[in-house]
């Protein structure tokens, strides 16, 4: 009688088991019947998307709101001083606008940090600093010439002095292209996914194939599924190479070294390059960030610019 109670709970456990098996083989049965079950998997791909980005911009905004808080209470700092890391980067986010050689040339920029995702970043060559530029350049009564190009450069914690480069003119899909890019990703991986169970399970779910033809099919279906998406992807990177190197053709490089302004309100330094002949430069940001905290710039870090600018002219 002892061991009989014994596998009363055993049996009644395995019992349960069986019923949730059978209720999920026939859930999956259910929705292949209907139609559904593509549906559901493509809903899936969707929300995993989702998350992973909803956890991106959840990060994103941490950091964001430290580097405010940052700002926020940041005193000023003595000349010699390290700027403080959170408070540097505060300062490299975000849009900023100003104008170049002797007015002559309106400029907007966008900058990021290389922890501080912008939508621009992973279009944009690398760099502890990156971003676009955009000028205008007004010194001829004819239409307006437009100047754009990525940036990559870095900032001295120590100097406060953000030194910037020219980079191609990063491509970047429009919204409505990524979205479908997205569609076609889903629809492809999920089609896979029900190819690759069809291989696994046979037309008739989890007892086994119907028969070695059918087993042949499938598995051919499978990889014309995956040769597809494998070549749609290639084409769609060859098709962004091409862009990418048109823009690298049409970049005529250019560099900028900038430091705060004398009243703190942004930056102002030199720009060079063949459309920028050794020009002033000065900038503002949009979102009203200042650079008053930084230490002014001392006499040595001034004659060092000079320097580096006078050789740039000269190359």
């Amino acid at each position: 009688m002892r061991g009989d109670h014994n596998i009363m709970p055993l049996r009644k456990i395995y019992g349960i088991r069986l019923c949730c098996l059978i209720i999920l083989i026939g859930f999956t049965l259910a929705l292949d019947a209907c139609g559904l079950h593509r549906t559901v998997l493509l809903e899936l791909e969707r929300h995993e998307r989702i998350a992973a980005r909803e956890q991106l911009e959840k990060t994103l905004a941490e950091i964001t709101m430290k580097e405010q808080e940052a700002l926020a209470t940041q005193t000023s700092i003595k000349i010699g001083e390290m700027i403080p890391q959170l408070y540097g980067q505060a300062l490299l986010q975000g849009s900023w606008a100003g104008s170049a050689c002797n007015e002559r040339v309106t400029i907007e920029i966008e900058l990021a940090t290389a922890n501080h995702e912008a939508p621009f970043s992973m279009y944009v060559e690398p760099g502890d600093v990156v971003g676009t530029f955009r000028a205008m350049d007004h010194s001829t009564q004819s239409q307006p010439r437009i100047i754009e190009t990525g940036l990559k450069g870095a900032f001295s914690y120590h100097e406060g002095v953000l030194s910037m480069e020219a980079t191609p003119r990063p491509i970047i899909p429009t919204k409505e292209e990524i979205e479908e890019e997205y569609r076609l990703r889903d629809n492809a991986a999920v089609d896979i996914e029900l190819a690759s169970n069809e291989v696994t399970y046979g037309p008739r779910g989890p007892w086994g194939i119907e028969s070695v033809e059918q087993v042949e099919r499938s598995r051919k279906a499978l990889e014309e599924l995956e040769t597809q998406e494998t070549l749609r992807r290639k084409a769609k990177a060859e098709e962004y190479a091409v862009k990418v190197a048109a823009a690298k053709a049409e970049l005529v490089p250019f560099r900028f070294d900038i430091v705060r302004d004398s009243e703190g309100k942004g930056w102002r330094g030199f720009i060079d390059g063949p459309n920028f002949k050794g020009c002033d430069i000065r900038l503002a940001s949009k979102q009203g960030i200042t650079t008053d905290k930084l230490p002014p710039i001392t006499r040595h870090v001034a004659l060092q610019r000079a320097r580096s600018q006078n050789f740039v002219s000269s190359q």
